[in-house]
């Protein structure tokens, strides 16, 4: 199961790979090494290059042509089936699935695919296409989510560079914002209190606050968006007047560190008198507040955040 929050983090590579070793695939593909080999043996269905000392060595159309591959195997097509597609074969079965409104595994591969090959239409047809057979919400948590998750992975090995990452980031924020556009704005106040979303200084990750923002919204919350790498001196002065506060949502990547966190939500929590602050990110994970801990709900992922606030906030504002 793919969650939605590591996706929404992604770190800067400047060195792009086309070269990938068995376990590099194994690791972007989830199919495992032992088993690549035994199909390379056994049906061909990758003949990669060896080098000298005869090791393997994989190229991004192997790459390609292996998520496609995974895609059929996991949906119950056999392997001995999937062998004997031609590449155009192969694409056009994962598009069939993709075809299919909550067939996400193949619409992520699709979306891997223009990605790496920086092909805009077919990236935007991909996402116009779920949304308007699943709708926004549907689509931004659990294809963008799963999507963002193994551009993660192709980072982590990489596979794609900072282009990639721009391109698939803008493409998506694009589609984040025309859907908030069409969303009513309403303004916070003491007899409308709503929530302050922000990243802190120096953190740039921004696709899982606005699908945050997104939500809030969709449930006609009342939101200051205040966006990317926000100084906390900044933020201060809006809590003199407590009452037109729900709560506080962020998302903590690599800001805070881990040498300042602690410091961080001393300074934060003192200025809140009891306003509830919602994080996640990896900057929570296994960190436990030393002070005013009852105050702060730390969320494992995204996906996980949207949930809480829709379940302790936004459903007790509906009833």
């Amino acid at each position: 199961m793919l969650e939605t929050e590591q996706i929404f983090i992604i770190s800067v590579k400047t060195v792009v790979r086309t070269n990938y070793s068995i376990k590099d695939l194994e690791h972007l593909t989830g199919i495992k090494a032992h088993t690549l080999r035994i199909w390379e043996q056994r049906y061909s269905i990758i003949l990669p290059k060896r080098t000298k000392t005869n090791i393997r060595i994989y190229s991004d159309d192997d790459l390609k042509k292996l998520l496609n591959v995974s895609v059929l195997v996991n949906k119950g097509w056999r392997i001995s089936k999937v062998a004997k597609l031609t590449g155009e074969a192969m694409n056009d079965s994962v598009q069939d699935l993709a075809m299919s409104a909550s067939h996400f595994p193949s619409q992520i591969a699709r979306l891997i695919r223009a990605t790496i090959d920086l092909d805009e239409p077919l990236f935007t047809e991909i996402l116009n296409d779920s949304i308007n057979k699943v709708g926004e919400k549907e689509t931004f948590s659990k294809l963008i989510g799963g999507f963002i998750y193994q551009l993660g992975v192709l980072w982590q090995t990489d596979a794609i560079g900072v282009a990639h990452e721009h391109f698939a980031s803008n493409l998506i924020k694009q589609k984040i914002y025309s859907a908030l556009d069409r969303l009513p704005a309403t303004i916070v106040s003491k007899n409308n209190p709503g929530f302050i979303v922000y990243l802190p200084e120096r953190e740039m990750h921004e696709i899982g606050l606005l699908y945050i923002h997104f939500i809030l919204k969709l449930h006609g919350e009342a939101v200051v968006y205040l966006g990317q790498s926000v100084p906390l001196d900044f933020i201060k002065p809006l809590f003199r007047d407590k009452n037109k506060w729900k709560g506080v949502v962020s998302i903590w990547t690599t800001s805070p560190d881990n040498d300042n966190r602690d410091n961080y939500w001393h300074e934060l929590s003192n200025c809140l008198d009891g306003i509830p602050v919602f994080v996640t990110g990896i900057g929570t994970h296994n960190w436990v507040p030393r002070v005013n801990g009852s105050q702060i709900h730390i969320s494992t992922d995204v996906r996980s955040l949207s949930e809480d606030l829709q379940s302790k906030i936004i459903s007790k504002s509906v009833s």
